[in-house]
């Protein structure tokens, strides 16, 4: 009983409160108020065992118990004496009565009884009761003594917060609690459902409302159960095998004990809650299920009802003599397969026994079954069914060359894939159709896998063509955006940046309706963006997809897109948010393993893990950084496809982040080639960028400049990389002892950086310039940028980066406190006056130096006055460059 007792602390305590105060001899009274299953009969039992630890007295009693006695009377008089002898002799005693709606008007006045006699000794009187269900006469006697003696303690649902408590860690908790609106009988229904699809247990208590009740009752509640929605008496009449006027009766009853209610919407009735029926039609046995979903079937086709709403019942008691249960199958799978790809599976697969021989459907069911297996993600499943079907003949509807293309692909087949989309594309009658565009749009993301950029730039465009001819907005901007790609990829940044604009218009107008049909488009569009340096329009649209496969169970991207959304919230500094997306990517590879295009998915995603855990560096993460690490590399190391050459490169920067530049060199190039051929003149500024950082970290100034100039020379270098040649010739200056070019080069790249919103690399470059600025004795440059840094590294939760803008500001205050004291050729300044000068000059704000000295926010400004006025300087950059200026006067000559 403890779990049902989650979020009635306050509950409790009243009760507690009132069992104590019988000490004194006073009496109470409380009334418990809520829905069926709220936790009232839990809190009466509460209550018992709290008095009874007290060693007061306990009257238990039941609604249910005195309503179905034969004499009602009587019953409720021994329950009012029993308690009176208790009072009369100056006994405490507790009374709980559960259920008082069951009493009906209340004749023999037991709660206006039971009430009154908590005003003459130690009595408490706990009532439990429906609020629905109450009579009028109880519902008048509770209203009149809740200005008395009687206290009101009604039962909310639980919080969400509440119902994770009693759910524990289940992956459907927000789900499951919206669903049963807080109610924790309804909670525990729904969890077991999920969970084991056994209700049993969890809804004993709404089976126990079944008794008593009459046969007819007993038929209409099991007919609404296997209905599962709203219905009118006629229906439910013909699935109960009722009369209408015996239909009416079993439903007034109902009604009366509350397990039916009038619907939300219309003239309708349906049950008390989704849960209810749910325990009931666990009860049913498989024979009288059978029958019920038939009549039901039946029913809905005689009355002309959606096929959604028959194949429920079809699937469950389908009939291979009547023609309209194959057709009713097909036609409703054909309308959810997208919405619902699981639902779809169950539909066709209940419709294969159906089909005899040479049947006409056969070829549509099997292409709808592989389609309905691949957007679940059961690659495996879905290409044996296609095969099978190419094996039965050779004529196949056109669907089935697209989803194999599509299959191979998801497999990690790039080379398999083309060949079947070529295939299908010679094989089509009209070769300017839906089907020809998606074939185009196969190919260009096969030749996209193995950086045929051309050749997936020329079918993108035809994709797109055959698309807008059609009216296919999803398809169009689907091809658009790979367009873009393979614009960008051959050094046409106007043109990427103009398809993808226009592939972003056509996603933003399309209704999820429309895009459910083709997720790949908008994690097209988001990969897209994120490579053109759109993050933020690149994360809107990648969480728009995801949320739309999480809602239908489209989960052949789930992958894929959940790794390009992580790269996208790594790259803004939402380091939290990322390593939560890719907790995701990890339990869908545990569920169904890692091979072909989700092996490389996972060696992205561990890249990802391993960066976003470098730069959050909590204890423990450098150990999972590690790890993340090796299980990259080891899965890239086999594969020649871009994904796991990006996967490597990256890779060897995460080694050079981790503090090995010589390893992290070493294999870049194995992967890029020594002249970097081996990855797309587009990409080489990225990599340049970390070849010089390398080549910085081991004092190689002749390599750093060498791969400064090559990030320079890339052809029409495309703006989202730009800023990363900027930092690669920051590297280089550093490495020659060209400070102030360095300098020069790092405000530029933090300029672009921060442009495109990329924190963390805003947060390296400010870092890197810091020591750069140190060295050049331009210190009065450090302080602004660390505070940056510390506001960025907050933001991100990149520890690493706190500490190290930490570290610098120490640095910075060291160099300070070293050099001779600054003196004005006017008057000199005071001890006081240089110890606050030398605090400014390390950036500290006047309330930090008031802190650290001891002194009063005014005073430090009175002494920066003064200070200001003896070394004639208008502010605080021109104090620290001043002091600076001095520190270097005094220094002695280098020899």
């Amino acid at each position: 009983m403890v779990d049902t007792l989650i979020g009635r602390e306050w509950h409790l305590n009243v009760l507690r409160a009132s069992v104590e105060r019988l000490r004194t001899g006073s009496g109470a009274a409380v009334a418990l108020a809520g829905e069926p299953g709220i936790g009232k009969s839990a809190l009466l039992w509460a209550a018992g065992n709290a008095a009874r630890a007290a060693g007061v007295a306990v009257v238990a009693v039941r609604g249910a118990d005195l309503a179905q006695s034969p004499d009602v009377h009587a019953a409720c008089a021994h329950v009012v004496d029993a308690v009176g002898a208790h009072a009369a002799a100056g006994r405490p005693v507790v009374v709980t009565v559960d259920d008082i709606h069951l009493l009906g008007t209340d004749e023999p006045g037991l709660v206006g009884r039971l009430l009154g006699s908590t005003a003459h000794g130690p009595v408490l009187c706990v009532l439990a009761y429906r609020r629905r269900q109450l009579a009028p006469r109880p519902a008048a006697t509770l209203a009149d003594a809740s200005t008395g003696l009687l206290r009101l303690a009604p039962l909310d649902p639980l919080t969400r917060e509440q119902a994770t408590e009693l759910l524990g860690e289940h992956p459907d908790a927000d789900e499951i609690h919206r669903q049963a609106a807080g109610n924790p009988q309804y909670i525990k229904v729904l969890s077991a459902l999920r969970d084991t699809g056994a209700t049993a247990e969890a809804g004993a208590s709404i089976f126990g409302e079944l008794t008593g009740l009459e046969p007819e009752a007993l038929a209409a509640i099991r007919a609404a159960a296997v209905l599962g929605e709203p219905f009118g008496v006629p229906l439910l009449a013909d699935i109960a095998a009722l009369d209408e006027p015996a239909a009416v009766r079993a439903l007034d009853q109902l009604t009366g004990v509350d397990l039916i209610r009038p619907a939300e919407h219309g003239s309708q009735l349906a049950l008390r809650h989704r849960a209810v029926g749910e325990a009931v039609y666990e009860r049913l046995e498989p024979s009288l299920r059978f029958a019920l979903h038939r009549r039901a079937a039946d029913a809905l086709a005689a009355t002309g009802a959606p096929v959604a709403h028959r194949a429920r019942h079809v699937t469950r008691a389908a009939d291979a003599q009547n023609p309209e249960h194959l057709t009713t199958l097909i036609a409703a799978a054909r309308a959810v397969i997208y919405a619902s790809p699981a639902t779809a599976a169950e539909y066709l697969q209940s419709a294969l026994p159906l089909l005899r021989g040479e049947h006409g459907h056969a070829h549509e069911v099997h292409v709808l079954l592989a389609r309905a297996r691949l957007l679940s993600g059961e690659f495996t499943e879905g290409r044996a069914l296609l095969d099978a079907l190419s094996s039965a003949g050779p004529e196949q509807p056109d669907g089935a060359a697209l989803d194999s293309t599509r299959i191979e692909r998801r497999l990690g087949r790039p080379f398999e894939a083309g060949a079947l989309a070529r295939s299908g594309l010679a094989a089509l009658a009209e070769t300017d159709s839906a089907t020809a565009a998606a074939l185009h749009a196969e190919l260009a993301d096969t030749a996209y896998d193995v950086q045929d950029y051309e050749t997936s730039r020329m079918h993108a465009e035809t994709a797109a063509a055959i698309a807008a001819r059609h009216g296919d907005r999803v398809g169009e901007a689907h091809a658009l955006a790979q367009s873009a790609l393979g614009h960008l990829f051959t050094s046409d940044e106007a043109t990427a940046l103009a398809r993808a604009a226009r592939a972003a218009e056509l996603i933003d107008a399309t209704p999820d309706t429309m895009l459910l049909t083709n997720l790949a488009a908008p994690l097209q569009l988001g990969m897209t963006e994120g490579l053109l340096g759109r993050l933020t329009d690149s994360e809107r649209h990648l969480a728009r997809a995801e949320v739309l496969s999480w809602r239908t169970g489209q989960t052949h991207l789930d992958g894929e897109l959940l790794t390009v959304l992580a790269n996208a919230q790594c790259r803004l500094g939402k380091l939290g948010t990322a390593l939560g997306t890719l907790e995701r990517v990890a339990r869908r590879h545990e569920g169904i393993g890692e091979h072909g295009g989700n092996a490389l998915e996972a060696g992205v995603a561990a890249n990802l893990r391993a960066a976003a855990l470098h730069w959050r560096d909590e204890p423990g993460d450098a150990e999972q950084v590690r790890v993340a690490l090796d299980r990259a590399l080891a899965i890239a190391n086999d594969s020649s496809t871009s994904w796991a050459i990006a996967v490597r490169c990256f890779h060897a920067e995460l080694v050079l982040f981790t503090g090995d530049p010589v390893r992290a060199r070493s294999l870049l190039l194995e992967v890029a080639g020594e002249d970097l051929s081996g990855i797309s003149p587009w990409r080489r500024p990225r990599w340049c960028d970390t070849l010089a950082e390398a080549a910085l970290a081991v004092g190689d100034g002749a390599e750093a400049d060498h791969w400064a100039a090559v990030a320079e020379r890339a052809p029409q270098q495309p703006s989202t990389l730009r800023p990363f040649a900027l930092r690669a010739g920051m590297w280089a200056h550093a490495a020659l002892g060209e400070h102030e070019a360095a300098l020069t080069r790092a405000q530029e790249s933090v300029r672009e950086f921060t442009a495109r919103g990329e924190r963390i690399e805003v947060c390296r470059t400010l870092l890197a310039a810091s020591e750069f600025a140190l060295r050049a004795g331009r210190a009065d440059l450090v302080a602004g940028w660390l505070d940056r840094v510390a506001l960025l590294a907050e933001q991100c939760g990149a520890g690493r980066l706190a500490t190290e803008a930490v570290r610098h500001r120490s640095r910075l205050a060291a160099l300070a406190d070293a050099q001779p004291d600054p003196q004005s050729t006017s008057a000199p300044l005071t001890a006081r006056e240089r110890e606050i000068a030398n605090l400014v000059s390390t950036g500290m704000t006047n309330t930090a130096i008031a802190e650290k000295l001891f002194l009063s926010v005014r005073t430090v400004e009175s002494h920066l006055r003064q200070i200001y006025r003896k070394l004639d300087v208008p502010n605080r950059a021109a104090l620290t460059r001043a002091l600076l200026d001095a520190r270097r006067a005094s220094r002695p000559p280098t020899p």
